[in-house]
């Protein structure tokens, strides 16, 4: 079973987007769980859109927080951002249309992939910019 386990490293030094960060993850490991019991779309659907919905809450705090912080790298982000939530929509109407094997496979590596990527390459470079982290 595919698990996201939390490390250290992925703190960013900012308490509030990490903790959010850390849901966003439980999330996930959620959605990994339920794939592997059950794929009915209708469960899928509804843990992706509460995905959803925590990815949109978390994105907006973010923004606001880098805004404050004067983040040099805040237009880059938000379009990272604009990206990943339109790939959510489409993955949701995916599986509204019916869940697959391949769909699931692919849906699982794309969001861990995005998780991890997006804190280890991006949002660190937030707590670099507040001195929150070297």
């Amino acid at each position: 079973m595919r698990h996201i386990k939390w490390f250290d490293d992925y703190d960013t030094g900012i308490e509030d987007i990490d903790t959010e960060h850390r849901r966003l993850a439980e999330h996930l490991n959620e959605f990994f769980a339920t794939c592997d019991s059950s794929c009915e779309p209708a469960v899928m659907v509804r843990i992706l859109e509460t995905l959803l919905r925590e990815t949109q809450r978390h994105f907006a705090h973010e923004e606001e927080i880098m805004a404050k912080v004067g983040f040099p790298g805040l237009d880059g982000h938000r379009v990272g951002h604009t990206a990943l939530i339109d790939e959510l929509h489409d993955t949701i109407d995916s599986f509204r249309a019916g869940v697959t094997a391949e769909l699931t496979a692919k849906t699982t590596q794309m969001l861990e992939d995005w998780l991890l990527h997006h804190i280890l390459n991006e949002d660190k470079k937030i707590g670099k910019h507040t001195g929150a982290i070297d």
